[in-house]
């Protein structure tokens, strides 16, 4: 399968305008020239969820609008997360395409709240990142969000040497958090270890 050539980003933002006419309803899953990885989940033709760098609301659409160019797939097979928007699908292409500085009102997408760190005590020892571990981690994550795994993978391979650590932050690229919870149930079954 070729990939995408990258785009403009305003043009990427067309792209999803585009889907936004056609009612169209899947997730759009953007990857820009600098490695940042976005999802613009539609419903309808409304956006219903992004999410840019595990970030939402203002932060995950502020990270998104200082794409420069990007490539754009349209997943129409994907789940959809539709956690809701605290802006109209107008407001939100207007912000990514610049003609509007700010968004109104406080901006959470999703409606909730990070949830808090958990107070489970952490396990003794975890095996090293290896690349066995590395490969079952990014085969796992293929199945929550598709082809992108071998990109966000990369992005918290880099430089990590805690196993527990990775795949929390993978977890945390899941937007919709009973699949991040089955993501973690995966990996623990598929590298024989507690549960996450």
């Amino acid at each position: 399968m070729t990939q995408p050539d990258f785009i403009p980003f305003i043009d990427v933002v067309d792209q999803i305008a585009s889907f936004c006419s056609q009612r169209v309803t899947g997730t759009a899953l953007l990857i820009s020239d600098d490695n940042r990885m976005a999802q613009v989940h539609l419903q309808g033709g409304k956006i219903v969820f992004i999410l840019c760098r595990g970030r939402r609301g203002r932060d995950g659409l502020a990270i998104m609008r200082t794409m420069q160019n990007a490539r754009l797939t349209l997943d129409k097979a994907g789940v959809v997360n539709a956690d809701g928007l605290d802006w109209p699908t107008e407001i939100v292409l207007g912000y990514l395409d610049g003609t509007l500085d700010d968004l109104p009102g406080n901006g959470v997408l999703g409606g909730a709240a990070p949830r808090p760190a958990a107070a489970a005590p952490r396990p003794a020892a975890t095996p090293g990142l290896t690349q066995e571990i590395k490969a079952t981690l990014q085969r796992c994550l293929v199945k929550y969000v598709g082809p992108m795994a071998e990109i966000v993978c990369g992005d918290h391979f880099d430089g990590a040497t805690d196993v527990r650590a990775v795949v929390m932050a993978l977890a945390k690229e899941i937007p919709n958090e009973d699949q991040a919870a089955k993501f973690k149930v995966d990996v623990a079954k598929a590298l024989d270890m507690p549960a996450f």
